[in-house]
């Protein structure tokens, strides 16, 4: 195996200690990449497409046949506000069991995770048989076109590859009762964005004589109903193999429900719709995220307006989306308007290429682990390899504790050491037995 030893968590918590929030911070992000990365920035062709990385690893060439593999990940993160973290989110804090910060777990432990493999294989002379491109979007998380424009040059260069891998599922706990060891989700599909702003225009006036009906009641009414909206649920086909593969594991009576899911599906689906990410599964989501109404404590709102942000189910689209939310809300004074928004991904099939690479290096370095697939729920770039793939995966080679899930997006992001550096070695597994 690869020598990749304690001193890589140097790399991580310098690039995690660099914030790429915005665009204008990026040039530090990437001249840190070069410092700390010297063979990959020489042995690889890198190309700026804008903020965004390109990179060509070129291989030997030995089966002219194979499609090259494209690894991906983005270098921005959600914004960080310092308030409420135990270590600032900026510090790169470690302590004797985690890396502490914004960009740990998404998508920095990726991608720099994907650096120091490539670094540690040039370092032992390896080059792969066939290239490996790399793909590091600069605004994933704002739904931004890096990723977008670097897959359309290659598109436009003819470049077709035989799997790309992006972030996505984790390496969790059992996620049923009565399975007994981890389990490794990869996604194969991804649910569909959109951002739909509610919005409702009143007269305004002073707050000691309000109307029967407030802009603010009146959204908060909207809200209400929204909550309440009958999403019709569904369990889509990487689901039901999801529960499959869990179901034969499963002791007791849950196991012998999953392993007839496909003549048991109302029972699953109640069992499903008891937890958070579970329910999930099974239907699109819409939730309130931003409010906003008068700017004077004493004034009433002229302008009341909420941003939702759905999750859109496979099979469904922001249209059908946008016509329930019209429907629950029932009031035409609420304007509906999408500001954002694409539908579900295509589904990659979880056989053949790609799958069975990434099925393989979880089985050589973690024996104990089951790897089933699953639909996403976030969104990711890697929806823009479709164009020129239809083997897309998403999955970070991470053990990820509930709590740990949990701060993605949010106060103490954290990683643990151990788990990150097993991931690093992963990414070096994959390329040297797969690429």
């Amino acid at each position: 195996m690869v020598g990749i030893d304690d001193r890589a968590i140097d790399d991580l918590i310098a690039l995690v200690q660099l914030p790429t929030e915005r665009e204008e911070q990026l040039p530090a992000f990437q001249a840190a990449l070069r410092d700390r990365f010297p063979r990959l920035f020489s042995a690889l062709e890198v190309e700026p497409v804008g903020a965004t990385l390109l990179a060509r690893w070129p291989g030997r060439g030995d089966d002219p046949g194979a499609g090259p593999a494209l690894l991906m990940a983005h270098q921005d993160v959600v914004p960080a506000p310092p308030e409420g973290w135990t270590h600032p989110p900026y510090s790169g804090h470690r302590d004797a069991t985690h890396v502490w910060g914004r960009g740990t777990l998404d998508d920095k432990g990726s991608l720099v995770g994907i650096c120091v493999a490539i670094e540690a294989l040039l370092a032992e002379g390896f080059r792969p048989a066939r290239d490996v491109w790399l793909v590091f979007g600069h605004d994933e998380e704002t739904m931004g076109t890096g990723a977008a424009s670097a897959i359309a040059a290659l598109d436009a260069a003819g470049v077709r590859p035989a799997w790309a891998l992006d972030e996505g599922g984790a390496i969790i706990e059992p996620p049923i009762a009565g399975v007994q060891r981890d389990v490794a989700v990869v996604g194969v599909a991804e649910k569909g964005f959109a951002n739909i702003r509610m919005r409702v225009a009143q007269l305004g006036g002073h707050a000691s004589t309000p109307p029967r009906l407030a802009a603010t009641s009146r959204l908060a009414r909207a809200i209400r109903r929204l909550d309440r909206a009958p999403f019709p649920r569904s369990l889509p086909e990487p689901s039901l193999r999801m529960l499959e593969l869990l179901g034969a594991e499963a002791r007791g009576a849950q196991g012998a429900v999953l392993r007839r899911v496909r003549r048991s599906r109302p029972v699953v689906e109640r069992i499903l719709a008891r937890g958070d990410e579970t329910r999930a599964m099974l239907s699109t989501t819409a939730v309130v995220t931003q409010l906003s109404g008068s700017a004077a404590p004493n004034a009433l709102a002229e302008e009341a307006v909420a941003v939702v942000n759905a999750r859109i189910a496979t099979g469904s689209s922001v249209d059908d989306t946008l016509s329930l939310l019209r429907r629950a809300i029932a009031d035409p004074l609420v304007e509906l308007e999408v500001l954002h928004g694409h539908g579900p991904s295509p589904e990659s099939p979880a056989s053949g290429p790609g799958w069975v690479d990434i099925e393989a290096t979880v089985a050589r370095l973690r024996p104990d682990v089951l790897t089933v697939p699953y639909v996403m729920l976030g969104g990711t770039d890697g929806r823009h390899a479709h164009r020129i793939t239809d083997r897309v995966y998403r999955f970070t080679p991470f053990a990820m504790t509930r709590e740990e899930r949990l701060t993605l997006h949010a106060r103490d992001e954290r990683i643990r050491i151990d788990t990150w550096l097993d991931g690093c070695r992963w990414y070096a597994d994959l390329i040297e037995k797969s690429c």
